[in-house]
């Protein structure tokens, strides 16, 4: 068995194994987020099985897990054809009924980390509410918990969010659509992979805002990626909504900058999701870090979100 096998912690276990495909990649020829989240849910799903919460056990008793939080740390590329495996350990039990994971996505090619995970997950009912967990689940949930060496925690992201409630009417629609059936796990429910898919269409819209123009930049061989997402999950997504994402600028530095994208029902404008994302440009042939093109930074830096 190989080293990804055998990670030599007993709370840690191989929760994936897969190939990027082509279909995986988008313009700037590496994974998009939106699939790297997709795995990280499916090993979370292989991690409460391992517990006892298998998918016929939450069916018969009309349960579901719920993300409240996603932190996603994007650390190497993955490209069509690379392999990976998935490590996933349970970093906490709360109090409150909430359980916090831990997942690590490798390059069995390279033997790189590609992307670190860290999600808040409860227990829920068929209405949305708050269950329990069961006393076998929660029993098996605690023996496993405690300190991860092979996945330290990261350092929290800098809060950059304006206090308050968000300002909806000062932040540009960059998403107008509805969610489908087709989005939605088996109980209705859109899982994060769905959610990270609205945020890249609007990232379109917020760069056009920022002057951005992509075929130029592909031109000159620099492209975007994500570094750091940090998401939350105010309330369930269901299918048959109709949605609409609200974007703006938190920051814009030398290099990196920070922008903000809010899902809302498009009848009463109430909030579903929230992610703030830290990203850079980069050299497309050395694969580095490149400064932010002036013209950029300085129509990102009129798009700011203020208090």
């Amino acid at each position: 068995m190989t080293a990804v096998e055998e990670p030599g912690a007993e709370r840690v276990f191989v929760t994936g194994r897969g190939a990027v495909n082509m279909a995986d990649c988008d313009q700037w020829g590496h994974m998009n987020v939106q699939f790297y989240l997709a795995r990280a849910s499916d090993a979370q799903a292989h991690l409460a099985a391992r517990l006892g919460l298998a998918p016929r056990r939450l069916r018969a008793d009309q349960l579901a897990l719920r993300p409240l939080t996603d932190r996603t740390l994007f650390k190497r590329e993955l490209h069509g054809g690379g392999i990976h495996a998935i490590r996933s350990g349970i970093r906490a039990v709360h109090d409150d009924g909430t359980i916090d994971i831990a997942s690590r996505m490798t390059n069995l090619g390279t033997g790189v980390e590609s992307a670190a995970f860290e999600t808040r997950l409860r227990l829920v009912g068929a209405d949305d509410s708050t269950r329990p967990w069961p006393a076998d689940v929660l029993a098996a949930a605690r023996a496993h918990a405690g300190e991860l060496p092979e996945m330290p925690a990261p350092a929290p992201m800098a809060a950059l969010l304006p206090p308050g409630p968000p300002p909806l009417d000062r932040l540009l629609l960059t998403y107008r659509g509805s969610i489908e059936p087709w989005d939605c796990d088996a109980d209705g429910v859109a899982p994060p992979r769905a959610h990270i898919a609205r945020f890249n269409d609007a990232i379109t819209h917020l760069f056009r805002a920022m002057q951005l123009d992509r075929k130029a930049l592909l031109a000159a061989g620099t492209g975007s990626a994500a570094l750091d997402y940090d998401i939350t999950y105010h309330r369930a997504l269901r299918a048959g909504t109709g949605v609409e994402v609200r974007s703006g600028v938190l920051a814009a530095g030398e290099k990196l900058y920070h922008i903000v994208h809010h899902v809302v029902d498009s009848n009463d404008g109430s909030l579903y999701t929230t992610i703030v994302v830290v990203a850079l440009f980069f050299d497309l042939k050395q694969r580095k870090s490149v400064p932010m093109p002036g013209a950029v930074r300085a129509a990102a830096e009129r798009l700011i979100v203020h208090a």
